[in-house]
């Protein structure tokens, strides 16, 4: 969320100005990602389409099937980018693809990531007449500004001094996004912090979504996640997911 509007929307609500220091140090970092109507190019940040990938790359492959094109995050199109993420360079994400439902989201490999970090290196995947590549056909450019989030769910923290009944019009902040990077996880049904662990961080969550065929536990939200470590040495080779 934009750090300004959420700050403004703080000190207008009744219960939550009274408890502006608590929510300070809860604030974390984040990237809110808007769905372009622009036409993507081959390096811009995007879901679906084809990758856009080094030359000796091998689409992969899960026991049942193939992985499908997520999208790609080029890093140097993050206005305000956190701390936390790398400057420059492409993460390439993809997950699996079942059409029969053998696969369960938090099955570890769910999603896999490649990170290059020289994008100049990097071409679009090319099949041939032999591939069966499961790639959405359609391909939308995302943009990405870099803000703060707050937790959005109780479940999330077992300190609340009020009711967080108050977080309700949360969604009413301009410039709020339900598709983000970093910041806290989010859902819809779930009753639980999935995050795996102290260690770990989110890094990205993401709505169902007809127009790219996707749908998380029947129309929820996928929720990504690292090792805190691992994205500090951009090592996005480990992966876990949860959905609801």
């Amino acid at each position: 969320m934009n750090p300004e509007n959420l700050k403004t929307f703080i000190k207008n609500n009744t219960e939550l100005s009274l408890h502006r220091d608590y929510l300070h140090q809860l604030i974390r970092p984040s990237v809110d990602i808007v769905i372009s109507l622009d036409k993507p190019k081959d390096h811009d940040s995007r879901f679906g389409g084809m990758p856009l990938v080094s030359n000796d790359f091998v689409w992969p492959l899960h026991p049942v099937g193939e992985y499908q094109f997520l999208g790609q995050i080029n890093f140097s199109d993050i206005n305000n980018i956190p701390e936390a993420l790398p400057k420059t360079g492409m993460l390439s994400l993809f997950y699996a693809f079942d059409e029969d439902g053998e696969i369960f989201w938090g099955d570890d490999g769910y999603v896999l990531g490649y990170y290059w970090p020289e994008i100049d290196k990097l071409s679009i995947f090319k099949t041939t007449n032999n591939d069966s590549i499961h790639s959405s056909t359609v391909s939308r450019k995302i943009l990405l500004n870099g803000g703060i989030e707050i937790p959005r769910h109780e479940d999330l923290r077992k300190d609340w001094p009020f009711s967080v009944e108050a977080l309700d019009d949360l969604p009413e902040i301009e410039g709020y996004s339900e598709d983000y990077m970093l910041g806290y996880p989010s859902y819809c049904t779930l009753a639980y912090d999935p995050t795996p662990g102290e260690n770990w961080t989110s890094l990205l969550t993401l709505t169902s979504c007809d127009e790219l065929d996707w749908c998380w536990h029947d129309g929820d939200k996928l929720m990504i996640f690292i090792e805190k470590e691992k994205l500090r040495n951009k090592d996005f080779s480990h992966l876990k997911t949860d959905a609801g």
